[in-house]
């Protein structure tokens, strides 16, 4: 009978979770925030007691008072070590220690006192322990604490730290360095935090600015099923909290080198063996073998009390200094070789500081100052292929960058960041904070000089006997010198506790302002020129050159060339969720969230050219705590997450452009700056393609009611401890995209409907591009220059001949874990996944273009053949890691990854018959005339890299820290990508499946770390 009611019971249950899964949408346990814990637990005998949680750190202390069937919980705690005791008539009766991490759940339960001696309780404490499986959240991710983060063999920096997780994927474009794929999503769909504020690139959403590594306390990477406060990501999201200050002082500093000398050498880059083109086949491009770099890193940090118990202070400075060479041009390049060899140095400071101020237990305050900021200088020399050195001739002054150039995965910036946490009642908790950062992109060229206007003359359009100085050295654009980017953002969270719900619900919102182009540099150039009939009008002049006297009357003239497209776009994006944690039963945990989020883009002139609204992301989550002691968890959730565009998009699409010319007639040339003297006004400002600094129309820009980038998931999984030395687990993930922006510029419906509608397009300009949702039925605003103005032009989805988006990941995640005990931990994961579609998001390998703005949808063409296996498609993916005291004086890591190689592709021409006026030549899913589907090529080979380290920790000198970390142990250099362009008008390209990129060779960096 018993054994009935047990079985009847956990069928109940079950049926719960089926339940409120065929509801259709997901979320996350305990409604936990984006930089803090929750402490959780049950006392046995309640009346009577009360529960205090003091952080060990800072002796912050939080007292609870159970409901009253024995359970509590303590929101929104700093992550931390705490002590939670039990009192009962104001002596302690039982403690526990326990480690508090980022986004998780700590449990601590008591059961009933031991009667002691005169009936007094007796005090029983458990050392600090980490549960090795949270059952109070359903999300698929990981969290890594400072303590790992030092013992494992990894690179010092976010990127490095999240290829640790399943499911994620390094970057497969080039151009935006390491930011990571998460869960078969493109490298602009994450979303960064440190201590709740958002730090992803501004102006392209790809990567993040950084913070010195020793200054990171937990780091946690959500690779799905995130709840409802999350929003902006289809990707992942990596959280990070740094350390604080705590009542003990510390002080510490360390020294890092990387030299070039314990590198391997690059390979060689060689044209491949094509068949077709014996100028080139088999011979030498590149030599790389002299290509590398030596770093050094210098960081220091200090925290501790300003007032003990009150106020607290922790900060981190880090400085890398790297010098690196290259060889930058072809074996072939002929001229170019006086530019062969490059040299660089750049430094990168970065800054970490924090303020904790505890007005009362009950009120905390927060401070965080990050800085990140990177300088490069760089030069160029003359290069010989025959001795392969340099010939230590200079070309040119160098160039001086900062922070550049807005595409990078690191973009760095000067964050400030408050905060306030209050609990105003064991049972109400609000949370606000407030914080703005900004970031520069300037690329300055060495001696470079601003004042100084370009000049452009020829022996045949220079006066004879004048002098036609060119002090400015600088010739083309620049990166406009006021380029940043500038975010303010703020959030509110309320959290009550209601029975058993604990209801959390909030809003926040992110204003982004940007800066971004490109100027002529010196402003703007002197172009001299010579008319052969200077008593002929030129285009764009009111008077011909006789007519302005001085030397025109010699046909001698000049332009005043301005060239740039500054552009200031901005945007809002705001939201507000709500979400019920709903403790159903004992051991079934729901998670109901609802999110709605507004994205709105505006242009250099202010007018919205995207608003998208009242956009509803549904989630649900699921626990199941199937024993009731946490050793077995079953898990479930999903639903729906927006992306919104970014700031670069806005610079491309709704900026405005500036191209016009001057003319002028002179009497003469100043000897120092080159600039004409004496002119005389010939022709007003002029553009041949009527650029005058204007933006287009926003209505132009986006079709008609656009809707936003959008996927959908769902995951199942569990956990299961099969003792305190073995945990297993294995989940499945689903994701699907439904809608996306991308850019159209084919004229061609256009075109059909205008005739269709009997328009006059004679003196049209043509179509410039807009933003449309690919594979839909789409409504732009177009003025076809007939004097009617904007008009409403409806095009279906067959007249735009392009598919819906298709991109969908299947992944099965296996891992086994040891947790840290008897001296050692260890993880190995395994993930079996499937990324397929015609669509790898905002984000194009092949066809390139920026993001948001992809080639993928220009026209129609481009997308016959284009499903297929994306490229971030990695089909098998080991994944193992750990580390082990093996005396106590020496500790051991090693990181393991084996990955499977990514689809191939043939690029190529459109067949005659599918061919039009301006087409993309060798742009498409074709070669040699016939289909290539995506990923029909083959693979790429397999990639296998470890890295291993040597800790020494002589105990003689405490506090002392030698380490020794070897990546890519075994100096792997296999190939990742080739070049998949196979046509080059009409015959098969010199560089057709050129080797395009490799694995880094062997690095070697020696560490030494003292703590005071």
């Amino acid at each position: 009978m018993h054994s009935t009611r047990l079985k009847l019971r956990d069928i109940s249950r079950a049926a719960a979770i089926v339940i409120a899964l065929a509801a259709g949408v997901p979320g996350q346990a305990w409604a936990q925030s984006n930089a803090t814990s929750t402490i959780f637990g049950e006392v046995t005998t309640p009346a009577g007691a009360t529960v205090v949680l003091e952080n060990l750190a800072t002796g912050v202390q939080r007292t609870l008072t159970p409901d009253a069937s024995g359970r509590y919980v303590a929101n929104s705690m700093p992550p931390g070590r705490y002590a939670v005791r039990v009192l009962r008539a104001g002596s302690v009766e039982a403690s526990q220690e326990v480690e508090a991490l980022i986004g998780a759940g700590a449990e601590a339960n008591f059961g009933p006192a031991n009667a002691g001696a005169a009936g007094q309780a007796q005090t029983v404490t458990v050392r600090a322990s980490r549960n090795p499986i949270d059952v109070s959240n359903t999300n698929n991710g990981v969290i890594f604490t400072a303590k790992e983060l030092k013992a494992l063999p990894v690179g010092n920096d976010v990127a490095s730290i999240v290829q640790l997780t399943p499911g994620v994927a390094r970057g497969t474009n080039g151009v935006y360095g390491s930011a990571p794929s998460i869960g078969g999503s493109g490298q602009s769909e994450n979303a960064f935090y440190v201590n709740g504020f958002p730090i992803t690139n501004i102006l392209t959403q790809v990567g993040a600015s950084e913070l010195p590594f020793g200054a990171i306390s937990n780091l946690q990477v959500l690779s799905g099923g995130y709840g409802s406060e999350f929003g902006r990501s289809t990707g992942g999201v990596i959280n990070i909290t740094t350390k604080s200050g705590g009542n003990k002082f510390e002080f510490g500093g360390k020294v890092s080198y990387i030299p070039h000398s314990l590198k391997g050498e690059p390979e060689n880059t060689y044209y491949p063996n094509t068949g077709a083109n014996p100028k080139t086949d088999g011979k030498l491009q590149y030599w790389n073998r002299d290509n590398g770099s030596t770093s050094k890193v210098v960081g220091l940090y200090g925290s501790g009390p300003l007032i003990k118990n009150k106020l607290f202070a922790f900060v981190a400075l880090e400085q890398t200094r790297t010098d690196g060479q290259s060889v930058g041009a072809t074996a072939d390049a002929g001229t170019a070789l006086a530019r062969g060899w490059s040299v660089s140095q750049s430094r990168v400071d970065r800054m970490t500081a924090k303020l904790d101020y505890n007005l009362t237990d009950d009120h905390h305050f927060e401070y965080t100052k990050l800085f990140d900021r990177t300088r490069t200088e760089s030069a160029s020399y003359g290069y010989s292929y025959d001795t392969h050195s340099s010939n230590g001739i200079q070309s040119g002054k160098g160039e001086r960058t900062t922070n550049c150039c807005g595409s990078s995965a690191a973009p760095g910036a000067n964050v400030d960041i408050f905060k306030y946490t209050g609990y105003l009642t064991d049972n109400l908790t609000v949370t606000a904070m407030m914080g703005q950062s900004r970031t520069s992109h300037n690329r300055t060229p060495n001696g470079y000089d601003s004042s100084l206007a370009q000049t452009s003359s020829s022996v045949s359009t220079q006066v004879p006997g004048l002098s036609y100085a060119n002090p400015q050295t600088v010739t083309g654009t620049l990166v406009d010198p006021s380029s940043e980017d500038r975010q303010k953002a703020k959030r509110l969270d309320l959290e009550y506790k209601l029975g058993k719900h604990s209801l959390r619900g909030g809003i926040d919102r992110i204003d982004v302002e940007s800066k971004v182009g490109l100027s002529l540099a010196g402003g703007y150039r002197w172009s001299y020129k010579k008319a052969s009939d200077p008593n002929r009008a030129i285009n764009g002049a009111f008077e011909t050159p006789a007519q302005g006297g001085g030397y025109g009357a010699q046909g001698y003239y000049v332009s005043k060339d301005l060239n740039a497209n500054l552009a200031t776009p901005t945007s809002v994006q705001s939201a507000q969720y709500i979400q019920d944690h709903y403790q159903v039963t004992e051991r079934v945990l729901l998670d109901l969230g609802l999110r709605r989020e507004q994205f709105t883009n505006y242009s250099s002139d202010g007018v919205a050219f995207i608003s998208q609204r009242n956009m509803i992301a549904p989630r649900l989550g699921a626990t199941w705590d199937y024993l009731g002691d946490g050793t077995l968890k079953f898990f479930a959730n999903g639903g729906r997450y927006h992306l919104p565009v970014p700031s670069n998009l806005s610079s491309n699409m709704a900026s405005p452009f500036l191209a016009t010319s001057e003319l002028y007639t002179y009497t003469g040339v100043d000897p120092v700056t080159g600039a004409p003297t004496g002119l005389h006004a010939i022709g007003k400002p002029y553009s041949a393609n009527n650029a005058y600094g204007q933006s287009r129309d926003a209505r132009e820009v986006t079709a008609i009611g656009l809707k936003p980038l959008s996927q959908d998931e769902i995951s199942l999984g569990f956990e299961r401890a099969l003792s305190k030395k073995l945990v297993v687990g294995a989940s499945v993930l689903y994701r699907k995209m439904n809608d996306t922006n991308d850019d159209v510029c084919d004229e061609r419906p256009l075109q059909a409907w205008a005739t269709r509608n009997s328009v006059d397009t004679s003196h049209w300009g043509g179509f410039q591009c807009a933003i449309i949702n690919p594979g839909r039925d789409n409504s732009l605003m177009v003025d076809f220059d007939d004097g009617k103005g904007l008009r409403r032009v409806d095009i279906s989805a067959a007249e735009w001949g392009n598919p819906l988006p298709s991109r969908t990941y299947r992944a099965l995640n296996l891992f086994v874990e040891h947790p840290y005990t008897n001296g050692w931990y260890g993880k190995l994961t395994y993930t079996l996944s499937g990324l397929k579609g015609n669509m790898e998001g905002q984000t194009d390998t092949i066809g390139g273009g920026d993001v948001g703005l992809t080639v993928s949808d220009d026209h129609k063409e481009l997308m016959y053949n284009a499903y297929g296996y994306l490229p971030g498609d990695h089909r098998h993916a080991f994944k193992a890691y750990g580390f082990m005291q093996v005396i106590p004086d020496v500790t051991v890591g090693a990181n393991l990854s084996l990955i499977s190689g990514s689809p191939r592709n043939c690029i190529g021409e459109l067949p005659n018959d599918l061919r039009f006026e301006n087409d993309y030549g060798s742009s498409y899913f074709y070669c040699d005339g016939k289909p290539a589907p995506r990923g029909s090529q083959g693979r790429m080979p397999w990639q296998a890299q470890l890295d291993m380290n040597v800790a020494y920790t002589p105990g003689a000198v405490k506090g002392l820290s030698l380490k020794v970390d070897v990546f890519n142990v075994f100096n792997s250099k296999t190939v990742t990508r080739y070049n998949e362009t196979r046509e080059d008008q009409g015959a098969i390209a010199s560089t057709y499946l050129q080797v395009a990129g490799r694995m880094a060779p062997r690095s070697v960096r020696f560490t030494a770390e003292y703590t005071y």
